[in-house]
């Protein structure tokens, strides 16, 4: 129980932080979600957290482009598995979280190469996008197929079928983790979300 209120407290605090932030929302917002996934146990197994982690990203053959990251987790520096990214736009958050997963299946290659480890073929990517604390929850699937097409700049012969979990998906869009019946329901489906994250980052980490 001390626990329990202690996380409810910390909890409390990081919503206020938020709520508050006239200046920098944004910021707010990812500090917030740090904290949140910090606080529901997603740092685990050898992962940290990292703030403005930029991904290279081979695109239409150029090699020297990255992808921003509002958030990522790592897995012993070496293993990126988990893309957060605020915008207002749904759409906006949406397009960018992708490019970050492609820019992911490509850099987790080139490392796997470096340790010696050969190169997977496809990796499902779990990702976050938040409009304010709205949370929407996707696994984006990164085939070779669809690397190859991004980095020779061609479309891509297969569609690819990203899933999707809207939380609250019958409350408005500026609703957010302030209600506390939309927080519930977003802090089980956080937590339901973590575990399928262990099992996606199993399945990368097998050689």
């Amino acid at each position: 129980m001390k626990v329990c209120r202690q996380l409810k407290h910390h909890f409390a605090n990081c919503l206020a932080i938020q709520t508050f932030a006239f200046v920098d929302p944004k910021a707010a917002i990812n500090d917030f979600a740090v904290e949140l996934l910090r606080m529901l146990g997603f740092e685990q197994r050898g992962c940290i957290l990292r703030s403005r982690y930029a991904i290279p990203l081979n695109i239409c053959g150029e090699s020297s482009q990255t992808a921003q990251t509002d958030i990522c987790l790592l897995h012993h520096a070496s293993t990126i598995f988990l893309l957060v990214q605020e915008d207002k736009s749904e759409l906006n958050a949406e397009s960018k979280v992708i490019s970050e997963a492609i820019a992911s299946f490509q850099e987790n290659n080139r490392n796997r190469i470096r340790l010696g480890k050969s190169r997977k073929s496809s990796m499902s990517i779990p990702c976050i996008t938040m409009v304010g604390t709205r949370p929407i929850f996707y696994v984006v699937p990164v085939t070779q197929q669809l690397c190859t097409a991004v980095e020779r700049g061609q479309n891509p012969e297969e569609a690819t079928e990203v899933t999707k979990c809207v939380v609250g998906a019958e409350t408005q869009l500026s609703d957010g983790m302030e209600r506390l019946d939309f927080r519930l329901e977003a802090l089980m489906h956080y937590v339901l979300f973590r575990s399928l994250t262990e099992g996606l980052l199993s399945d990368i980490l097998a050689d």
